[in-house]
């Protein structure tokens, strides 16, 4: 079945590809939005949301959306491992420190991330590090969420087990991820927890998990000190 969200996409896509809304046009309200399509407001918001990553419309806060000028993305398949998989290939050994783990409240673009009309998440936050290398440093802050009918996943100790081998063990696999790579300088608390300071340059991931039936596992946020980090990118041509 094809997610409502889809839709509010298309529609907006058309009227954009169409130039009835150019740039600077303001769209609906997420108000109009939800009572012309008949949804809930977490439905428009992930809609609004996917648009504003891809760069098609910007959210101005207290003002409304807007249609801007796409952003130009170099179409490319990319195939990425899973963590501890890259990690076992290069002859690392990975230890690991779960820092938060708990039910908690999130905010409407947590909510529209995860495509879920609860305002509350399970959220796993973790730092990984080379064994036996813990004087260099954390290599990686990774923080998950999770839709708070995962329960399953609070029998696990995760400074001991894989994520994903958990996640495969209870029927909830991971068929298609969508990642989006940014380089970003470390605030305060993230410069904290990995050890470096404030200002430092750091590769963020954001990735995006869904099962075979298209509904999302997890959203993932993690951040790679450049310095402790080298990455290398395999592409079908």
């Amino acid at each position: 079945m094809t997610p409502l969200y889809l839709d509010i996409i298309n529609y907006i896509m058309d009227k954009i590809h169409s130039d009835e809304w150019p740039v600077g046009y303001m769209i609906p309200t997420e108000e109009q939005l939800c009572e012309q399509f008949g949804v809930s407001r977490p439905t428009v918001r992930t809609a609004v949301l996917k648009l504003a990553q891809e760069g098609h419309v910007k959210r101005v806060k207290g003002k409304g959306t807007f249609v801007t000028a796409p952003r130009v993305l170099e179409q490319t398949t990319v195939f990425v491992e899973s963590f501890f998989k890259e990690m076992k290939q290069r002859g690392l050994e990975i230890a690991t420190e779960v820092l938060e783990f708990r039910v908690m409240t999130i905010d409407q673009e947590l909510s529209a991330r995860l495509e879920t009309e609860s305002d509350r998440a399970i959220k796993l936050s973790r730092l990984r590090y080379v064994k036996d290398s813990f004087d260099e440093g954390p290599i990686v802050l990774t923080t998950c969420y999770f839709s708070e009918n995962r329960s399953f996943l609070f029998q696990y100790d995760f400074e001991k087990v894989s994520l994903s081998a958990v996640l495969n063990e209870n029927e909830c696999r991971r068929s298609t991820i969508e990642k989006e790579i940014t380089a970003v300088t470390l605030n305060t608390r993230d410069s904290r927890m990995l050890g470096m300071k404030e200002g430092d340059l750091a590769i963020k991931i954001m990735s995006s998990s869904r099962d075979e039936n298209d509904m999302v596992v997890d959203i993932c946020d993690s951040l790679y000190p450049i310095s402790r980090n080298q990455f290398m990118l395999k592409l079908q041509v």
